[in-house]
C-alpha cells in the first residue's frame, strides 16, 4: 500500500508561456533570434519566470546548428537571476533528430553557498505534419531530458511531447501555438505539466542599399 502511494502520487499543473521573437536573417544560412518569454502557472495564478534569449542559428539542407544565451528571472520568494547557455545539432528534414547540451547557473551565488551548474542533455525526435498548398505548418515532437548536477538525482528525469502549429500571416511575421505535455520521471510526487505556448515571430530584414541615381547629362 505504501509503495503504491509513492509510485502513484503526482502533481498536475497548467502553465501559459506566451512568447515573442525578433528574427533577423543574415543570409540563406544564418539567422539571429531574440526571444522574450513569460511563464506563468495558470493553476495557482503565479508568475514563474521571465527570460530573454539571444541565439544564432545555421541551417543547410538537412543539418542545423544553434547556440544561444538565456538570461532568466525566476520569481520565487525573491527574484533570482540565472544564466543559461545551450548548443545543439540536428539532422534531417521532415523527420529530424536534435541533441542539445545546456547548462544553467544562478548569478550572484558562490559555489561555497550551494550553487552548482545545472546541466542537461536533451534528445528530440520531430516529425513534420505539413498540409500541402497552405501557409499552415504543424509538427509533433518527443524529447527526453538527461540531467547532470552535483548533489541532485541524475539521469533521465523527464520527457516532453510538443504539438506545434504555425501560420505565416505576411512577410512581416507568423503566429503559432505549441501544446506541451511534460512528465517527470521521479519516484516521489512526479509532476505532469500541460503548457499552452502562443507565440509571434517578427521578421527584421536587412535594408537594401539605395541605388545612386546618375546625374543627367544631355551630351550622353
Amino acid at each position: 500500500m505504501f509503495l503504491s502511494t509513492i509510485f502513484t502520487a503526482q502533481t498536475r499543473t497548467m502553465e501559459l508561456w506566451p512568447a515573442h521573437t525578433f528574427r533577423f536573417k543574415l543570409n540563406k544560412q544564418f539567422k539571429i533570434d531574440v526571444e522574450n518569454q513569460l511563464r506563468a502557472n495558470v493553476s495557482t495564478g503565479e508568475l514563474n519566470q521571465f527570460f530573454t534569449q539571444s541565439s544564432i542559428k545555421y541551417k543547410s539542407k538537412k543539418t542545423r546548428l544553434s547556440s544561444g544565451i538565456r538570461l532568466i528571472q525566476e520569481f520565487n520568494n525573491s527574484i533570482e537571476n540565472h544564466l543559461r547557455y545551450h548548443i545543439d545539432y540536428s539532422i534531417g528534414s521532415d523527420i529530424s533528430f536534435r541533441i542539445r547540451y545546456q547548462t544553467k547557473n544562478q548569478l550572484g551565488i558562490k559555489k561555497s553557498e550551494g550553487d552548482y551548474f545545472d546541466n542537461d542533455l536533451r534528445y528530440r525526435l520531430k516529425v513534420k505534419l505539413n498540409v500541402p498548398d497552405t501557409k499552415f505548418k504543424s509538427s509533433v515532437a518527443l524529447e527526453f531530458f538527461q540531467h547532470f548536477e552535483t548533489g541532485a538525482l541524475n539521469g533521465f528525469n523527464k520527457y516532453r511531447w510538443t504539438f506545434s502549429g504555425e501560420y505565416k500571416i505576411s512577410k512581416k511575421g507568423k503566429i503559432g501555438l505549441n501544446i506541451i505535455r511534460e512528465k517527470q520521471w521521479v519516484y516521489w510526487n512526479p509532476k505532469t505539466t500541460w503548457v499552452l505556448m502562443p507565440y509571434y515571430i517578427s521578421y527584421i530584414k536587412k535594408r537594401e542599399p539605395k541605388k545612386e541615381s546618375k546625374p543627367f547629362n544631355q551630351f550622353d
